[in-house]
């Protein structure tokens, strides 16, 4: 059997299996999966997360791949301390001396050799023994990553003992406090005695037999670059920039003098930070900016500024070659990232984690630079080198100028590398600057056309489009080059970039295949960061073809990228994107692939965790069914009872609740609100009884503040009464469970609110306003829209100015009213037609949009509303006002007309009432449809906009109004048979046209409602999408026969209802009679004329029509019916003791119902005049409680 086709159910292995990859969801700040699974796979290589620095150090290198470290022997521990001893030793006693001194020693070849050894030592063997992150291998000197990982955890280690090697008492005192930093500063002061002692003329950076190139790919490619002697310096300046690779732990010696200074931290006076205080950035969270981040930053830039003076100064000794401009390179993507959020988040910037007051990174960066700490210079390259565009920049000028160097000079030694083509697109693909992919793109391209016989880069970029012309560069491209690219389409996510990614992955394989150059061979991080810009874009066909290209090639060959527990994970987060129909039993398709695959050892790295569950349940969740909802809370108790039998894998966290819970706030508000769900249970109860679940201790499941506003915003959405109490009783009880009410949850509870018609809740609304305030809960533009649609959805005279008077304020709290705002504040208006206060904010809209402020620019939503409020104003001039606000639309360029507008204007002239208001509606459905013909999508008519002509013409007295209405349905009917429109004909239209036929007084109305009535019984017989006839439309037809002169009234009357009694027994409840139906009948019974045996045919109908309302739990009489029956004893039953009877035992049933008004009591005196001067005499007054129960509905409101 196919592991692609397996059936949903399979067993799931479930012995406990090593701990589950590291989650990389932010439980302060939840997002979906399918968001974080492209950063985990990046995170996994600081390559292409930073600016791919595989090749600086071959030990960092080495450090970046798994590491099967042993234990320290206890040989190799003392043969370090003796190594570091002596390198003390010799350290003090060469920074002691003074060679220019008269007397003093002079420069001999054993005191450069032995400079030489110790600036070897100190600035690369001392961090392979001592770095507080770093142990040492058993079997010669590497980094070990798990140790770097394991001091990470613990926050370094104590006091005496560093990475597991202990500090003897012979050695230096200062190295019990050592730092991250102590080599690389070592190594400074050492270099800087030896410069000025004059060392660089006596072979100091000449090569050394020890010495490793650090260009191994250029040597390999020419065989001749040798040693370079920027090797030294270089060597510094990684050691500085460790903590930018691998976590924070640089120094704290004398430099947090400055730093305290500038963050308020109390560290101005030098001392070492309290243990659990260290500076230290977490692994892997590489956009973490910290202390430690900025001052190696500082302080490598420090080394560069030195490394550049000496090439100036001893250019015979070294100069510029592809090593040095690598390592500046390097720094200057380094020192980017700490400006890089200064650009997308406004004057905040990054916080520096670690550091009170929330320093701003770049005035911590100018301050050590500018107070001494790290040179004597004040200022560096000019203030661009504090923006990130300015790094950006010199990045670029320095690869411009070593290219030119490189072609102008013919050296070798300055060959353009691929890392530094790699390195400046790392740092264009994590900028997010304007036209950074461009760039990016740019660079790949001319590296691709490097080779002159590579007929890849001659291919036409119709797939992979780039803007501008492709530079030059003099490198290949490698995995690295591509992956950049790819990670930038990554960060842009959408449709178009997921077409690109999938384009560039092609023309990556394509390079390989012609090549056969292994460091073109797609990895991993490519295959991920293509997977995931297409589960992004929901693109999940593509995404899982792309995997089971990687199964096919891994089963065939045994080699190439294996499908890693990522990679099926972002499959099935792109399903979960993609809210196709099938999405969910595909997803579970893929779950059952990967346990099989798991548990039959083919690849027993994909065994499902918590974040394939999750993305399955969101799945399911996304599908906005009440199915999809059950079937996602399923999964999760599934997933519950797995973990209860020991497998730790699918431990429940709150991402996985809040995807189930989630399931539920979809559904909640639709039809599914409305039905009881098992056990009766509306949505929103179901989203909080898992709420309540997640409180289990058992579990140890923490509860956030983003599970709670998610049941908050379930509630807030319910239709059910009293759902408004539900969600402010649950905010309130956040506080218990330690979890305080953010924003979010203030502004669900808020916006359930605006759906409350009780007018208490508008100051309970202000209340909990106030509250905000005083808590110092932040108020966003959201927080006003929610208070601003509270005044204008209430009943509030005033709401429409108290919303315009939050507006104002929004200015005063710093916030930007945009055009949400307005078009709020336009809607109240509108609902309380309030035509010349809507317009009134429309010009303001207009006035602020020409004076640039784009955000406030007028939507089609708020012309629309406009002329809503006109239509509801009942000015003489309401419609000409609309139609001059539809045709400064149709003259804007940034607006476009659409059937909102169209269908508001339609509405202005129904309800204006005006004579040739029929013929006025017409004209613009028919305008509408021209401009749909002529290639206006947005202008379709619908069929709102077909019922509301309908509806004029059944409201106008025009001549022929029935037969254009008429004319009109069937032409809707026609058009959608020819396929020229899908806009059906529905009930309300079939009812619409039958009114007017029914109003218009033509002797063919009759005949013509049933023909129509017979049409539509046909569509339902005949299963068409049109019109089936409900109980408006029979009612229409009643109302038809009603209204004419001709005999026999109650007996067609009476052969209607049959028809509709007949529809709701065979299943069509929406054919049911209703109290419109019984009263209209009464009331042709009344005014049925004719021979005797007609006018007792017609009685005897009112009377069962009566009695049915009077015997019927559903159905209530109304003041009509009364009226209209007492009308039919009076007209059909002959004077006398009989007539009397009945008519007083009508009376008294009328007063019992209080349903006797005053044309009631008029209408029971013509049926018995005696009785009723009777009645009227006992009472005196006519008592109140007789008609206590009138109101205005039924007949009179139809």
């Amino acid at each position: 059997m196919s592991l692609r086709v397996l059936p949903i159910g399979m067993t799931w292995r479930r012995e406990v299996l090593s701990a589950r990859s590291k989650r990389f969801f932010c439980q302060s700040k939840w997002t979906h999966p399918s968001s974080t699974q492209c950063p985990k796979i990046l995170a996994a290589n600081p390559r292409i997360l930073w600016d791919h620095p595989s090749r600086h150090l071959s030990a960092v290198s080495n450090a970046a791949a798994p590491s099967t470290t042993k234990p320290v022997t206890e040989s190799q521990r003392r043969s370090a301390q003796l190594e570091l001893d002596h390198m003390n030793r010799s350290t003090s006693r060469l920074l002691g001396m003074n060679l220019n001194e008269e007397g003093g020693a002079s420069v001999s070849g054993a005191i450069v050799n032995e400079a030489r050894v110790a600036l070897h030592y100190w600035s690369r063997r001392w961090y392979m023994h001592f770095h507080p992150g770093f142990g040492r291998a058993a079997k010669g000197s590497a980094l070990s990553l798990n140790a770097l990982r394991r001091w990470d955890s613990e926050n370094g280690g104590g006091a005496g003992v560093i990475a597991g090697i202990e500090l003897g008492e012979s050695s230096d005192p200062s190295a019990q406090k050592l730092s991250g930093d102590h080599g690389a500063r070592q190594a400074e002061r050492l270099l800087d005695w030896s410069i000025s002692n004059g060392l660089a003329n006596h072979g100091l950076f000449d090569s050394h037999p020890g010495e490793v190139s650090h260009m191994e790919k250029e040597d390999k490619e020419g065989g001749h670059l040798g040693i370079s002697p920027n090797l030294m310096c270089v060597n510094i300046m990684e050691t500085y920039l460790l903590p930018t690779a691998y976590g924070g732990v640089g120094g704290w010696d004398g430099g947090y003098a400055a730093i305290g200074h500038v963050a308020g931290d109390g560290r101005a006076n030098g001392t070492r930070p309290a243990a659990g205080d260290q500076h230290s950035a977490t692994l892997l969270k590489h956009f973490t900016i910290n202390s430690s981040y900025v001052r190696a930053v500082a302080d490598t830039t420090r080394l560069m500024k030195k490394m550049k003076r000496l090439q100036a100064d001893f250019p015979d000794k070294l100069s510029p070659d592809t090593l040095s401009i690598k390592a500046e390179l390097n720094t200057w993507s380094k020192r980017a990232i700490v400006f890089q959020d200064q650009t997308t988040n406004g004057a905040g910037g990054i916080v520096i984690d670690g550091m009170a007051g929330g320093s701003n990174p770049k005035e911590v960066l100018k301050s050590l630079e500018a107070e001494g700490v790290c040179d004597d210079e004040a200022e560096i390259y000019g203030e661009d080198a504090y923006t990130l565009r300015g790094c950006l920049d010199r990045m670029e000028s320095i690869v411009a100028e070593a290219e030119e160097r490189y072609v102008s000079m013919k050296d070798d030694r300055i060959r353009p590398s691929v890392d530094w083509y790699n390195t400046v697109m790392g740092a264009w693909a994590r900028s997010d600057l304007e036209g950074a992919i461009d760039k990016a793109k740019r660079i790949l391209h001319g590296m691709e056309g490097y080779d002159d016989d590579d007929p890849v880069a001659d291919r036409a970029n119709d797939r992979f489009p780039v803007v501008g012309d492709s530079r030059r560069c003099w490198a290949s491209p490698d995995t690295v080059s591509y992956n950049s690219v790819l990670f930038c389409l990554a960060r842009d996510a959408g449709n178009n970039r997921a077409k690109e990614a999938e384009a560039l992955l092609q023309r990556m394989k394509d390079r390989y295949i012609r090549t056969k150059d292994e460091d073109m061979r797609p990895d991993e991080l490519t295959y991920g960061a293509v997977l995931h810009t297409l589960a992004q874009a929901g693109m999940a066909h593509e995404a899982e073809s792309i995997l089971d290209s990687l199964e096919d090639s891994f089963e065939r060959d045994n080699k190439g990228t294996v499908p890693s527990l990522t990679i099926y994970n972002t499959v099935l987060n792109a399903w979960a994107n993609s809210l196709r129909r099938d999405a969910p039993r595909r997803a579970e398709s893929l779950l059952e692939r990967m346990k099989v695959l798991s548990s039959t050892g083919k690849n027993p790295t994909v065994e499902p965790d918590t974040i394939s569950i999750s993305s399955v349940i969101s799945c399911h969740a996304r599908s906005k069914t009440r199915r999809g909802a059950e079937r996602g809370e399923q999964i999760l108790y599934e997933a519950l009872e797995l973990y209860s039998e020991g497998n730790p894998r699918v431990k429940p966290d709150s991402i996985m609740f809040n995807c189930a819970i989630t399931g539920w706030t979809n559904i909640s508000g639709t039809e599914n609100d409305q039905e009881g769900l098992s056990g009766g249970e509306i949505p929103a109860e179901r989203a909080e009884k898992l709420l309540r679940k997640m409180k289990d201790d058992r579990l140890d499941v923490p509860l956030v503040a983003q599970t709670f506003n998610i049941v908050l915003d379930c509630w807030a959405k319910s239709e059910t009464k009293g759902a408004t109490e539900r969600a402010l009783r649950l905010m309130r009880e956040m506080p218990d469970h330690g979890v305080t009410p953010d924003e979010c949850s203030y502004n669900s509870v808020l916006h359930s609110m605006t759906k409350e018609s009780d007018s208490k809740w508008v100051g309970r609304a202000e209340e909990m306003f106030k509250e905000m305030k005083g808590k110092n809960v932040s108020t966003s533009e959201i927080t006003y829209h929610v208070m601003m649609n509270i005044y204008g959805k209430s009943r509030d005279g005033e709401g429409a100015r108290k919303a315009e008077e939050l507006l104002r304020s929004m200015v005063d709290e710093k916030l930007c009213p945009n055009d949400i705002s307005y078009n709020i504040c336009i809607d109240a208006c509108a609902r309380r037609g309030d035509h010349k206060m809507a317009e009134r904010l429309l010009e303001e809209m207009i006035s602020l949009s020409d004076q640039g402020k784009s955000k406030c620019r007028p939507t089609i939503h708020s012309f629309a509303s406009v002329v809503n409020a006109l239509a509801k104003s009942g000015d003489v001039d309401a419609v000409a006002c609309a139609k001059e606000v539809v045709r400064k639309v149709e003259e804007l360029e940034y607006v476009s007309p659409n059937s909102i507008l169209y269908n508001s204007l339609i509405d202005c002239i129904v309800k204006s009432g005006q004579n040739d208001s029929a013929s006025q509606a017409e004209d613009i459905l028919v305008r509408m449809e021209h401009m749909h013909r002529s290639g206006n999508p947005d202008v379709r008519p619908n069929s709102y906009a077909y019922s509301m002509v309908l509806t004029s013409c059944a409201r106008s007295k025009e001549p022929g109004a029935a037969e254009r209405a008429e004319r009109l349905l069937l032409n809707m009917e026609s058009l959608y048979a020819d396929g020229l429109s899908d806009v059906v004909a529905n009930s309300r239209c079939y009812s619409a046209a039958m009114t007017a036929w029914a109003r218009s007084s033509s002797p063919d109305a009759i005949e013509r409602t049933l023909a129509l009535i017979d049409r539509m019984e046909q569509n339902g017989r005949n299963c068409t999408p049109h019109g089936k006839p409900n109980a408006h439309c029979y009612n229409a037809c009643i109302h038809a026969i009603a209204k004419s002169q001709q005999p026999g009234k109650a007996k067609r009357c009476g052969e209607v209802l049959e028809r509709m009694i007949a529809a709701r027994n065979s299943g069509f409840h929406e054919s049911a009679p209703s109290l419109i139906t019984y009263s209209t009948i009464i009331n042709a019974c009344a005014y049925t004329h004719g021979s005797e045996s007609d006018k007792k045919e017609a009685f005897d109908l009112a009377r069962d029509c009566f009695r049915t309302l009077l015997e019927s739990n559903e159905l209530e009489p109304c003041v009509s019916s009364f009226t209209n029956f007492f009308l039919v004893i009076s007209r059909h039953l002959k004077h006398g003791a009989v007539r009397d009877q009945f008519a007083e035992a009508v009376f008294l049933e009328g007063c019992k119902r209080g349903k006797i008004g005053k044309q009631v009591f008029n209408n029971f005196r013509k049926a018995s005049p005696a009785v009723a001067n009777r009645i009227l005499m006992e009472h005196k007054i006519f008592p109140a409680e007789w008609g206590k129960n009138i109101t205005h509905d039924g007949y009179k409101s139809y």
